[in-house]
């Protein structure tokens, strides 16, 4: 793998094609600070705007300095959800439908959402992350729950099943693969795999074996090997013993030779954990084959699960503050102890625009960030005998380009297969409108090296007019001059995007850092290992319910 290291020219498509996806992580496309903006961003030419926006990294990084103004007032309340993603607002949620609305949700964010954020622009709403769910399964009955208020199910079948509105499932065309100077109009293994090649058609039919085998797998329970959410899934050792494997052990103990086989599911890995097939666990990797039906549908709106995020802020708004750095949890005496100590937590926060503190005084806490932030806003944790350095994060870098009209034939989620990128989605792909117009495209790139800190830090030090000059590098193999369509591009760097289900931590002791600390409940995706929307409200929601529960709430249980 290449070093992270500068290059002393403009970046080109050679570099692109030299790193191929699979060193996709290490970006050493080089854009160096500052590097000479590629054409249609140059004097003379067509004027590009845009920033680097979004995530407030600077702010955040002021854990690590920690000096704080004394909080100026105190409030005594009785739970304070530090958080604003799917997590955070799904707790919020289960909260406020089982009758209990006396708590405030902390986000440092200007908006709500997490990776589920948004935009809007003069030509569409648009997403800057998570843009799409899936049809929900049987297992995941919290998200059927909030589609069903969201009034998209239609109607229901004989057997029970929701009808979804087809309006909101994701129209055709739905993909396309660029690939060998050519659009094709599906991304699958089958797809993919060259007929007349003996070994690439063998790898195809073992790989398909496998899957119907882990998909027909059912445990003594009737739990199938891989569900949605995770937690519905078997404990079997025979299916819990993949994640001492890579996606990458796998295939070679199968044999499985085929470089389109393999690309496609290094591909498969970057898009769901941004994670390559030599560091997805082998659990992680067959789960996002197996824990969905083979033809899955999908959810999907301009601005992604932003539709989500409005429709939850609806009814929570009064309660969420946003703007907010929670610098400090101090549980109360005993803490660590199973049921919450009567002391409950003191919760520290400063509004970053009046660079005032205010206390919260809350019975419960319901602690929905990533783990990795922990350490340095709970005191005392974690507790002695645990560690979090088992948790790491994928960095991607997203961008928004706007564009005076799509690239000729574009579908809803475009993919390039000789790029670092996972592609880009078509904002205005559900518009029912005949004449083409305007639109706005999201792109998307993962940061994938093993160590992504060193990615992370890297992708800090790139300007604005290094990401272009990156973007138009990867997207001209596809579609030449793009540059003189687009008129503006955002770009947002999210340096902890996912958590990194990695060989052995799915399953491993080092995850099960407890769900809670005293009267701090945890409550995110990478409790699970999987970032994924039905992840992530299962926890927001599971924490909400132990809440209620020992609060002496009322409650019916979601899950």
């Amino acid at each position: 793998m290449e070093p992270l290291r500068p290059l002393k020219r403009r970046l080109t498509r050679r570099d692109l094609l030299r790193l191929g996806p699979a060193a996709a992580g290490a970006l050493a496309l080089g854009c160096r600070p500052g590097a000479a903006p590629p054409p249609g961003v140059s004097p003379g030419s067509r004027r590009i705007t845009g920033a680097i926006v979004g995530a407030s990294h600077r702010i955040g990084h002021r854990l690590r300095e920690g000096a704080f103004p004394a909080p100026q007032q105190t409030r005594d309340v009785p739970v304070v959800i530090v958080g604003a993603g799917i997590a955070g607002l799904s707790a919020a949620w289960k909260l406020a439908r089982s009758g209990m609305r006396d708590f405030v949700l902390l986000e440092l964010e200007p908006e709500p959402g997490g990776n589920a954020r948004w935009g809007r622009n003069e030509v569409s709403a648009y997403p800057w992350g998570a843009h799409y769910v899936p049809v929900p399964g049987p297992e995941a009955t919290a998200v059927r729950e909030l589609l069903e208020e969201m009034g998209l199910v239609q109607d229901h079948g004989p057997d029970g099943e929701p009808i979804y509105d087809p309006r909101h499932l994701c129209h055709a065309p739905q993909e396309r693969l660029f690939i060998d100077g050519e659009w094709r109009g599906e991304i699958s293994a089958r797809a993919l795999t060259d007929a007349g090649d003996p070994g690439a058609a063998s790898a195809l039919a073992g790989f398909e074996a496998d899957m119907r085998r882990y998909r027909g797998y059912r445990d003594a329970r009737g739990r199938r090997a891989f569900a949605l959410p995770r937690a519905a899934s078997t404990t079997d050792s025979e299916i819990v013993a993949l994640d001492a494997l890579s996606m990458r052990d796998y295939f070679d103990r199968a044999g499985w030779a085929s470089e389109r086989l393999r690309w496609y599911v290094d591909y498969c890995c970057r898009d769901d954990y941004g994670c390559t097939l030599d560091t997805t666990s082998a659990w992680a990797g067959w789960h996002y084959f197996c824990s969905r039906p083979e033809n899955a549908e999908y959810l999907t709106w301009p601005e992604g699960n932003g539709r989500i995020v409005r429709h939850l802020m609806t009814d929570l708004a009064p309660r969420v503050s946003t703007g907010m750095l929670v610098y400090r949890l101090r549980p109360g005496p005993g803490a660590g102890a199973r049921p919450a100590p009567p002391g409950g937590v003191d919760v520290e926060a400063l509004d970053t625009r009046a660079e005032t503190a205010v206390r919260f005084r809350a019975r419960h806490v319901i602690y929905a960030l990533p783990r990795f932030t922990a350490r340095r806003v709970i005191e005392g944790y974690p507790p002695p005998g645990a560690t979090l350095d088992a948790f790491t994060y994928a960095p991607w870098m997203v961008a928004k380009l706007t564009v005076d009209r799509l690239p000729d034939g574009a579908a809803w989620d475009n993919v390039l297969h000789d790029s670092p990128a996972v592609g880009y989605v078509v904002a205005t792909h559900q518009d029912l409108r005949v004449a083409p117009g305007p639109s706005v495209l999201t792109y998307y790139l993962p940061l994938t090296p093993p160590n992504p800190e060193v990615a992370r830090t890297w992708m800090l030090e790139r300007s604005w007019d290094d990401w272009v000059a990156l973007i138009f590098a990867d997207l001209s193999q596809a579609h030449p001059g793009i540059e003189s369509l687009v008129s503006h591009v955002d770009v947002m760097l999210w340096g902890h995007a996912m958590i990194r289900p990695v060989p052995g931590f799915l399953w491993g002791a080092a995850r099960n850092a407890g769900r809670r600390h005293g009267a701090i409940h945890f409550a995110h995706s990478d409790m699970s290992g999987l970032s994924l929307f039905e992840e992530a409200q299962y926890h927001g929601v599971r924490a909400a319910e132990e809440v209620l529960r020992e609060l002496g709430r009322p409650y019916l249980s979601s899950l």
